[in-house]
């Protein structure tokens, strides 16, 4: 079967943000249940390790920014998938608490060099038209890889070790197909460009998007990390965790994928606040409706759809501000989103364990909905594409 430049693309970056993001990013709070229960941590600890690991991806992503403009996206993009693996060996053969860190900060770290290297491939290696679905076929790697986790933890049960070898695998696989699929021409166009003043990147219209980032990824850095233990803390049984992230995954794919054609005849401003909402929904459903199994899984869908789709949105956006760097441009924004998820666990897991889960789940719901009153400078909304 033959596959269109944009598609090509747009399905390795997929299967790079499978490993990276879902696997060794998003699929963490799956196993907090686990890992309290083996390891003997509390939740402010496990929150202090998944905070850590948004740390490493933070660096991970300004470093990548460097390797994009001098090698091209292959380089970070394999590294990355390859770091995923070595990550997810590590957890699986974790002996104690010590090497157990070591483990979920490597995997975190993996995804700061899978995600912002596709805008540059994107936008050097597919024709325009094919440039918004490319970028939400990358996007919604994150929502698959979920459903690909809550697959491995059903199927192995209490066998969480193999799990994570099985993530190692993925990652493998992942690295192959990007290596492939990134090959280095025709994406070292701005190699020759001066280097970018500060205003290129802090301006009026710049800075109204980061702060999009940044307040939807302390809500979403929160929920990723806990939301499972909440539900299960709430009385439901130890399944619910991949049963919800399934949910994510299949809501946030079936919607998210759709994202550049959710662009393409609404533009950003309106759809990119409702999916701040129900991204901020979510966390309410949870605090109403506890120990309900319907809940637990209603609330995983809305946060599915818009986490998956926010983020295609803001992805987009960035381009638009960035037109001409978009790796370099998007590594800040990415700065903006891996601060937000530093904060958002670690918040939740201090706020959980001092003041209480209601209190915790509150506080940080608030950021994204706040950020959904923040629209784009006039001249920098993307404007619905007429049809061809």
């Amino acid at each position: 079967m033959h596959l269109s430049q944009g598609s090509r693309v747009g399905l390795a970056g997929m299967l790079a943000l499978v490993a990276t993001y879902a696997l060794g990013r998003q699929a963490f709070g799956l196993f907090v249940p686990r890992f309290r229960e083996e390891f003997g941590l509390s939740l402010d600890v496990l929150g202090f390790y998944a905070s850590a690991a948004q740390a490493g991806y933070l660096v991970a992503t300004v470093a990548t920014g460097i390797l994009t403009a001098r090698f091209g996206p292959r380089v970070p993009v394999v590294a990355g998938c390859l770091l995923l693996a070595v990550g997810a060996a590590t957890i699986a053969s974790a002996p104690g608490p010590m090497l157990l860190a070591v483990g979920v900060v490597t995997a975190g770290t993996s995804a700061g060099g899978a995600w912002a290297p596709f805008s540059d491939a994107v936008a050097y290696k597919v024709p325009t038209e094919e440039s918004r679905r490319a970028l939400s076929l990358v996007n919604a790697g994150s929502p698959v890889g979920l459903v690909v986790a809550s697959a491995f933890v059903l199927l192995a049960g209490d066998r969480w070790r193999t799990v994570w070898w099985g993530f190692a695998a993925v990652g493998l696989v992942a690295a192959l197909a990007s290596w492939r699929v990134l090959s280095p021409d025709g994406v070292d166009r701005v190699s020759g460009h001066r280097r970018p003043r500060l205003g290129w990147f802090l301006n009026p219209r710049s800075i109204r998007m980061l702060a999009v980032a940044l307040g939807i990824s302390v809500t979403c850095g929160a929920y990723f990390a806990y939301a499972p233990v909440t539900a299960q803390d709430a009385g439901l049984a130890s399944w619910i965790g991949p049963a919800m992230w399934g949910t994510l995954g299949l809501a946030g794919a079936a919607v998210g994928a759709f994202g550049g054609s959710i662009a393409n005849r609404y533009g950003v401003r309106r759809p990119l606040a409702v999916m701040l909402v129900l991204i901020s929904g979510a966390f309410i459903v949870l605090l109403v409706a506890p120990g309900s199994t319907l809940a637990a899984l209603g609330s995983a869908a809305l946060f599915g759809v818009g986490f998956t789709t926010g983020f295609a949105l803001v992805v987009i956006w960035s381009q638009h501000v960035y037109r001409d760097r978009p790796t370099t441009g998007f590594t800040l924004a990415i700065v903006a989103i891996a601060a937000g998820f530093i904060v958002g666990p670690s918040l939740f897991g201090v706020l959980a364990t001092r003041v209480g889960g209601n209190a915790a789940l509150l506080a940080t719901a608030a950021p994204a909905l706040l950020v959904a009153l923040i629209p784009p400078k006039p001249e920098n909304r993307l404007k619905p594409l007429s049809p061809r």
